[in-house]
């Protein structure tokens, strides 16, 4: 019956948090971290009280019967997969917050950005912002280890994206560049303060560094209107036939071609 209880309170909160059935059981609008480590920590009391339940009833059992207490074993196996499911998620969450923000500072025009502006840009800073309150709640609700474990597996993760989004980023200028570079910096120093146990051993300077950057695009358009200013007896002639105009005059020379008069050539 033990073991039942147990099985039955495993169930039913993996229904009413990952599978979100609080939404309509208690009419909340979503599941929130808050949630998630709530649940996590209700799975550990269970796991922490499975132990001494073993052992008094290891006392009251013959020692045929305490071949049952496998089933305790196989319930706290069951709690530990369901909290690695609770952690797992908590980083899910931040994977899609993670893309949103690479995106945001991948569309950040980092060369037109002022040579003394000082960090962050609002791409970095919503990103900071929003690390630093999902650790705010959680260590309300988590002891320092599963705190640090999912704390590592998401620092990993937008490590490896940002990694991914800075290589594919187009920067024309040494000003666009070092912006890149004190806005990493900002970053790497915000997430270090939160906890200095955590590992934030980025390499996301090197990856800066390693960015060659691209000649800036000029339209074409832009090179006529150039040349016009410059030239502007050249102004109302198309730009090809201007520079086609000699070189088919000099192959009629040569040709001795004479352009014959009639309705073509009027």
């Amino acid at each position: 019956r033990l073991v039942e209880v147990l099985k039955t309170f495993n169930s039913r909160t993996c229904q009413v948090v990952l599978g979100a059935g609080a939404m309509r059981s208690a009419g909340l609008k979503n599941i929130s971290a808050k949630h998630l480590a709530l649940a996590s920590e209700s799975l550990s009391l269970c796991m922490a009280l499975i132990p001494h339940v073993k052992e008094c009833l290891r006392h009251v059992m013959s020692p045929s019967q305490t071949v049952l207490l496998a089933q305790l074993d196989r319930a706290t196996t069951d709690f530990v997969n369901h909290q690695n499911e609770l952690h797992r998620k908590l980083v899910a969450i931040m994977t899609d917050r993670a893309d949103y923000h690479a995106r945001m500072l991948t569309a950040t025009n980092w060369d037109e950005l002022d040579p003394s502006a000082q960090p962050p840009v609002p791409a970095m800073d919503a990103l900071v912002k929003e690390v630093r309150k999902l650790h705010k709640v959680l260590k309300r609700y988590l002891p320092p280890t599963p705190l640090r474990s999912v704390f590592a597996q998401i620092f990993a993760m937008y490590e490896g994206k940002l990694t991914a989004h800075y290589a594919g980023m187009r920067i024309t200028s040494g000003n666009g560049k070092r912006q890149l570079m004190v806005n990493s910096q900002y970053l790497l120093r915000r997430l270090r303060a939160l906890d200095p146990s955590l590992p934030v051993d980025w390499e996301l300077e090197v990856v800066v560094n390693n960015i060659d950057l691209v000649k800036p695009y000029h339209h074409p358009a832009a090179n006529l209107a150039s040349a016009d200013k410059t030239n502007p007896a050249a102004a109302d002639v198309p730009l090809a036939d201007a520079e086609l105009e000699p070189q088919l005059s000099a192959q009629m020379q040569a040709l001795a071609v004479t352009p014959q008069s009639g309705p073509e050539n009027e």
